[in-house]
């Protein structure tokens, strides 16, 4: 039986010198690389997505997604990353899927730097997000993203429809 090529999973401590090393820019710091994830990881707040390399036969992490699940079902997305120099889409919204899937989330929010152009597109085209605002954090903007699992059932069956015609 052939293996599956990507997996899922909670993130380890010891998974950081493999994220330090693959990740390039992340969602939270998108002029330079990240430097410590073993606290997240942790907590328990770290999502990564593996893919399997068959000539070193090891899984490789390809991307993150840190997050925190308050009492009342709300997300906040820390971070995300991928590997190469730009957000690599599939895998982010994969790993957002996942983590409010998984999280159950009533809804959720992240913040994205406003010159973050890249990133910010990418979330505007993930079903359920919206831009809900502005605000400023010296020394840079920062747009307020809201995701609502209302939303992006009403944008999938848009979706659909429009397949339809």
């Amino acid at each position: 039986m052939d293996e599956l090529a990507y997996r899922m999973r909670a993130a380890e401590p010891g998974d950081e010198p493999q994220l330090k090393q693959a990740i390039g820019i992340t969602m939270a710091r998108p002029d330079g690389k990240r430097t410590a994830y073993r606290a997240a990881a942790q907590r328990g707040e770290v999502l990564v997505l593996e893919q399997y390399d068959t000539r070193e036969h090891r899984w490789n992490i390809v991307g993150f997604v840190e997050y925190h699940v308050r009492v009342d079902d709300t997300v906040t997305i820390k971070d995300a990353g991928s590997i190469g120099e730009t957000p690599h889409s599939a895998i982010i919204k994969h790993l957002f899927n996942e983590a409010l899937g998984s999280a159950g989330a009533r809804e959720a929010t992240a913040k994205v730097r406003s010159d973050a152009t890249a990133w910010n597109e990418l979330l505007g085209s993930i079903p359920g997000f919206y831009q809900e605002g502005k605000e400023y954090s010296r020394p840079h903007y920062y747009l307020i993203w809201r995701w609502s699992p209302e939303l992006a059932a009403q944008q999938a069956r848009r979706k659909q429809r429009g397949r339809r015609v």
